[in-house]
């Protein structure tokens, strides 16, 4: 058994990174650090916890935004719905709305396609 979070880093591939960090600052309030690195235009999430596993936006020629590659799930509203419903009334794509993991006794999930066209997921333990 592991000792601790097996995640410790996540990339969301993106074809136009201004598009791409107006689209997640608007619709879920976070905030991005821009980086060059090497050859890489990277914004990475800004979070209070500088240990915690976090995310980073990249456009780079090896990585393309797809609809059906791997999934971040991303925990970014203490209750989900009301998440799900004002970035869906905002003309946001939801692929799978609001539903329970287990009746909900591990949370609930929503799928949505990102301005880039990606599929990403969003996780809350509490729907409402």
């Amino acid at each position: 058994m592991l000792h601790q979070a097996p995640l410790v880093w996540g990339e969301i591939a993106v074809e136009n990174m201004d598009r791409a960090v107006e689209f997640y600052g608007k619709h879920f309030g976070v905030s991005f650090r821009r980086e060059t690195m090497n050859d890489m235009d990277m914004a990475i999430l800004e979070t209070e916890d500088k240990e915690a596993a976090s995310i980073g936006l990249v456009k780079h020629e090896m990585m393309k935004p797809s609809a059906h590659g791997s999934v971040l799930y991303l925990h970014l509203s203490d209750k989900l719905t009301p998440l799900v419903e004002k970035i869906a009334q905002a003309g946001v794509n939801i692929l799978l709305p609001v539903m329970p993991i287990k009746e909900g006794e591990c949370g609930f999930i929503a799928l949505f396609e990102d301005c880039e066209g990606n599929t990403v997921g969003l996780w809350s333990m509490e729907s409402k």
